[in-house]
């Protein structure tokens, strides 16, 4: 700076001393000249420019490490994801492993370029390369696809984006610990919960695939964020918009109290904006409604309306504002819910609804309606002053006991609220009063006799309860009475019978109904209860009919020290080719874990055979990783296993798929030995019909969803038992 002043300086001072020399005299009376003053010199400037440019304040200078970050905004990022945060400011390589099931379909791209890079988690990326200065974009993880992983290609730093679907959250763990390490991510999200929304996967399920995949995460030093579904929106929409709300609820509780980053890709708030022609409440609601189906891909009634490509740039932006900021609050606040069971199946909730704005607020209340309940009453207009609040009550009628609590005793009811040009879907949660039942045992292998569900009967009134409870089970009737302190709870001694007729079926779905009544009220808490005979080689056992009609369909499994078989006759099957030129398709589901691992939780993948209706070789498709059970890491060649459909020639047909002992390769594969053992499900569709093995509520990848095969041909005389 020295220099632009010192000219600055010497054009003043010039102009300063052509300033004071004096006017010439008139020429009537000349004068002589007065003397000028001397002219300083070069150092003389110098040193009044260095004089200047010390009093001068010195430039205050920051480093730039946070890229335009606030210190609310870096104190988020330090809370959850530090070591994201530390390789973003320096601009390294940042691999993200985005695990998903039909969330991450919809979007679509031009020029052949990967419909990942508009989906939410490429909208995403693509901000995060934006606040962070990654001049390479985003580029796509996709082995062997032939779509363009980048929109455009640009050299630079790059944040990648690696998607591993699986259909359920159960399997996703082990998609992670295989799939997800083949690279060297850096953070996980978890977009899960729409399909298990629609198939109804209890929250008991998806709670313990959530902390599956948190030590999966934490085990391997990687930053996870968990985004909640968005609903669906089929007829009757009331029904379709709760029932992605329970998923979305566990996984919000789940990352409170893991301290982990939850975002709601469902939030009305930032999907859609109410129409303001719509004033009354009779009104709203199909307003509302027919704009959110408008930000959904039209569908087949049954199948998964998946998110638009504006849709997916919504929830893009969401998950990006939920990491920097967090979600917006609305001018309204709801707490305190409460529900109670108010006899011959009626429920209750009752929740406050607060005005947190200093102008009075017109609101729409409208509740949604889980799977299990009908709604009965409610009140959808309510009116608040400034910084008001009302107390909200809601009726009622439980129609199916299977959709009341399993284990932690508490409900989960969603409210749509819409209030002007707001609107947002909030899950009430509450634990049931005055009492509830909780199902210690869901599942349990090799039972011989007796099945002992570990019911709890729990008081939750907030004083001591008085209870009598009955249970009903294969005609035999049982009942008692407990007595509770505050908070108590007891478990009844139960034994429950396993059929005992050696001809007895192989697969039975029976009753359970069990009763409570306490403090004037009496609840059914009836629930079904699958029971399936172990079986083994050498054994014919029957596949089941999805549409309740008699099958003549079986399965023989045999095995040798190198391979395991599997025979399915398929009799009274009238095989067609379908438009896409299938004749059928095997769904085959098999857990060949160890003994002592393969009774604890887990998830397979299922092999997926199709083929012609013709005889001849049908097609396996890939193979996942962890297809045969939690803790294989395999890349396996579908050109090992064998698939062959054949004809006798009395016209009988079958199919007969043959596997090598090598991919069962953490099996200790013990022949004649009852405990040596393989869980198994098939599920068969050809002949314009479905047949099953086994077919509970449970997802096909759950390893708790399977029957048993021991590796014997004098199987033992013990049953698979499941609470649906």
């Amino acid at each position: 700076m020295t220099f632009p002043l010192l000219g600055v300086l010497a054009l003043l001072a010039v102009d300063g001393l052509q300033a004071q020399t004096p006017e010439p005299p008139p020429a009537a009376a000349p004068a002589p000249a007065a003397p000028a003053e001397a002219k300083p010199d070069l150092p003389t400037l110098q040193a009044a420019a260095r004089d200047a440019e010390e009093k001068m304040p010195a430039p205050e200078l920051k480093p730039q490490t946070y890229f335009d970050l606030s210190p609310v905004q870096r104190e988020r990022w330090q809370q959850f994801l530090p070591q994201t945060l530390l390789k973003l400011t320096r601009r390294e390589r940042v691999q993200i492993v985005v695990l998903g099931d039909a969330i991450l379909d919809g979007a679509k791209a031009d020029g052949g370029a990967d419909p990942l890079l508009r989906s939410f988690a490429g909208v995403f990326a693509k901000a995060l390369a934006s606040q962070f200065y990654y001049t390479g974009g985003v580029r796509v993880l996709r082995p062997g696809s032939k779509l363009r992983s980048k929109e455009s290609m640009v050299m630079g730093p790059e944040i990648l984006i690696q998607p591993l679907r699986t259909p359920s959250i159960v399997s996703a763990a082990s998609a992670l610990a295989t799939v997800g390490f083949q690279g060297k991510p850096d953070l996980v999200i978890v977009a899960h919960g729409l399909e298990d929304g629609m198939a109804g996967t209890t929250m008991e399920d998806i709670m313990a695939a959530l902390s599956s995949l948190r030590d999966t995460a934490r085990g391997n030093r990687l930053e996870m964020i968990v985004a909640g579904p968005p609903p669906q929106a089929a007829a009757p929409e009331e029904t379709s918009l709760a029932l992605t709300r329970g998923a979305t609820s566990v996984m919000r509780e789940f990352c409170a109290a893991e301290k982990l980053l939850f975002s709601d890709l469902g939030d009305f708030s930032r999907l859609i904006v109410p129409p303001a022609a719509a004033r009354e409440a009779h009104l709203i609601f199909p307003a509302v409604m027919q704009q959110y189906q408008s930000r959904l891909n039209i569908v087949p009634a049954g199948q998964i309306a998946t998110p638009t490509t504006e849709t997916h740039e919504s929830m893009g932006r969401i998950l990006f504002q939920d990491v920097m900021t967090g979600a917006p609050g609305v001018a309204w606040r709801v707490s305190d819910a409460r529900v109670v069971l108010a006899g011959q199946g009626g429920l209750k909730l009752e929740f406050q609804i607060a005005n947190t704005r200093r102008e009075a607020l017109s609101l729409t209340v409208l509740p949604l309606v889980p799977a299990g309940f009908r709604l009965k009453d409610a009140k959808p207009e309510i009116k608040l002053a400034a910084g008001a609040k009302e107390t909200v009550q809601v009726d009622y009628t439980i129609i199916n006991t299977r959709y009341l609590p399993l284990s932690d005793g508490r409900l989960r009811l969603p409210v749509l609220v819409i209030a002007g040009k707001e609107s947002r879907i909030h899950d009430l949660v509450a634990t049931l009063q005055p009492f509830g039942v909780a199902w210690g045992a869901r599942a349990a292998f090799n039972v011989e006799k007796d099945f002992a569900p570990s019911i709890e009967i729990e008081n939750t009134s907030g004083k001591s309860l008085s209870a009598a409870w009955e249970v009903v089970w294969g005609g035999r009737k049982q009942e008692g009475k407990v007595a509770l302190d505050t908070n108590g709870a007891e478990t009844l001694q139960l034994a429950l019978p396993l059929p005992a007729e050696e001809k007895a079926p192989f697969r039975q779905r029976l009753p359970l109904n069990l009763a409570v009544q306490a403090s004037g009220v009496r609840q059914i808490f009836d629930r079904h209860i699958e029971v399936v005979r172990n079986f083994g080689l050498k054994e014919y056992v029957p596949l089941g009919a999805v549409d309740g009609q008699a099958s003549a369909v079986t399965l023989r499994a045999d095995a040798d020290s190198m391979k395991l078989f599997l025979t399915f006759d398929l009799t009274g099957v009238d095989l067609m080719d379908d438009e896409a030129g299938k004749g059928f398709e095997l769904l085959l589901n098999l857990d060949a874990r160890s003994y002592g691992q393969r009774l604890a939780p887990g998830a397979t993948a299922a092999l997926r055979i199709t083929g012609k209706a013709a005889d001849g070789e049908a097609q396996v498709d890939e193979i996942a990783p962890w297809a045969f059970g939690s803790g294989y890491a395999a890349v396996f060649d579908v050109k090992e296993i064998t698939a062959k459909l054949s004809s006798s020639a009395a016209g009988a047909r079958r199919l007969t798929i043959t596997l090598p002992k090598t991919y069962l390769y953490l099996h200790e594969w013990a022949l004649a030995n009852g405990n040596s053992q393989i869980g198994i499900n098939a599920r068969l569709n050809g002949g314009g019909r479905s047949y099953f093995l086994t077919r509970g509520t449970r997802r096909g990848d759950d390893a708790e969803s399977l029957g048993v095969l021991e590796l014997t041909d004098k199987p033992t005389r013990r049953w698979t038992v499941r609470v649906e």
